[in-house]
């Protein structure tokens, strides 16, 4: 036992990227086998008082995602400010919370038990709080330096603060089934928490990487950029109290021409390595997904017969985030355990499989949120997926293959 704990504690990415992996593979199996249950063929799924389809989006992005982002931020927060890792008993506890956070909700879902995720939530909400204090401790000591501010640091750490209000709002609404709770939980935890991360991530790590690995490769990520995006973020993740469809379009179209200049500005003009272009590829659903919440703002002002459904959100749900967890979680992967900083079979496979599931996955909701399209997203993710997930998790319950510690 002591040393397979030994190993699991060995870097702060290790338990948390392990449970963000366990998730990638089989929240999207209970959700795909809930979907088959509504759609195609009853299968005995258990029901409780709040409907299935409103557990999904609590577990996704307050237990699946916090865990692969303070697998990320844990490690690099640090050293983007200058400062020395954290120490074991600093992130073991926040790797620990979101595991057994983990397991409830997994008890959650199967029993249908709007409560125990409740607990889910309480307890990946005190991992969450252990985290943000050290990442504060780590701000507050730069503010006494004369390093001067950290920008991405500080955009992430917002975003982190925001993403622990839309868990409250999200066990508020399991609580009380209160709707406006529900919609400002998935709009906090989508615009406030989830793309600001990934937002700030690839602003800090394409031109970085790209920088290193292309040559002529002109660096760009200038901070009024990072400031716009949040100006145009903030009045989409407010929708559900301000209820502006113009302020929204306007909004959505401007953040989908600024990810199109990010993407142009920093697409290779040489060729790239896979890890790099698996990146750029994952960051091209951006301007997608915002455009398409753009057009369906426009077309709602002009009076269209229009609806996408969910499609545009799930243009940067799987699109997006879900291509960009495989290139970050594959590069971090790689080089943390020895391993050569490259993309593997697994992982080019997965890849594309996010890239499938999105596609069928957007026909589902131009299609009036098609019960088939939506099952054969959820197949082609966990075909495709789940082995890319299954090699990673093998990789964290592992020693280093060089024989470093980490």
């Amino acid at each position: 036992m002591g040393g397979f704990l030994a190993i699991i504690f060995a870097a702060a990415h290790r338990l948390l990227f392990l449970t963000g992996v366990l998730n990638f593979a089989l929240l999207m199996l209970w959700w795909s086998a809930a979907l088959f249950d509504i759609y195609i063929w009853p299968i005995g799924m258990a029901s409780g008082a709040v409907p299935t389809s409103f557990l999904h989006a609590p577990v996704m992005l307050y237990v699946m995602i916090p865990a692969f982002f303070f697998g990320f931020l844990l490690t690099v927060f640090p050293r983007w400010s200058g400062f020395a890792d954290l120490q074991k008993a600093q992130y073991a506890p926040i790797g620990s919370a979101f595991f057994i956070a983990t397991i409830v909700a997994w008890c959650a879902l199967i029993s249908a038990n709007a409560m125990l995720l409740v607990a889910a939530l309480a307890i990946a909400g005190l991992g969450w709080l252990v985290a943000l204090w050290h990442l504060a401790v780590i701000l507050a000591a730069e503010a006494r330096s004369d390093k001067g501010p950290t920008w991405h640091a500080w955009s992430a750490f917002t975003a982190l603060c925001l993403g622990l209000t839309g868990l409250c709002f999200s066990a508020y609404f399991l609580l009380t089934l209160d709707g406006r709770a529900y919609l400002l939980a998935n709009s906090i935890g989508t615009f406030g928490f989830l793309l600001p991360v990934f937002l700030t991530v690839v602003h800090r790590m394409i031109p970085f990487f790209a920088g290193n690995v292309v040559p002529g490769y002109v660096r760009w990520r200038p901070y009024w950029l990072l400031a716009l995006l949040w100006v145009f973020l903030i009045p989409l993740m407010l929708a559900p109290v301000m209820d502006s469809a113009q302020l929204q379009f306007i909004a959505a179209l401007a953040l989908s021409v600024l990810t199109a200049i990010m993407l142009w500005r920093w697409w290779p003009r040489a060729k790239g390595p896979g890890l790099l272009m698996v990146l750029i590829w994952g960051f091209a659903w951006a301007p997608i997904g915002f455009g398409l919440i753009a057009f369906g703002h426009y077309a709602e002002l002009a009076g269209f017969d229009f609806n996408p459904g969910k499609a545009p959100v799930h243009a940067l749900y799987i699109g997006m985030a879900g291509s960009l967890i495989i290139a970050m979680v594959t590069r971090v992967t790689q080089g943390h355990s020895g391993r050569p900083l490259a993309m593997n079979r697994a992982a080019w496979i997965a890849f594309w499989g996010i890239e499938l599931s999105a596609l069928a996955r957007i026909v589902a909701g131009f299609r009036g949120e098609h019960g088939h399209w939506l099952v054969l997203a959820g197949v082609i993710w966990i075909l495709l997926v789940t082995p890319w997930a299954l090699k990673q998790a093998r990789i964290y319950l592992a020693r280093r293959v060089d024989g470093q510690p980490g």
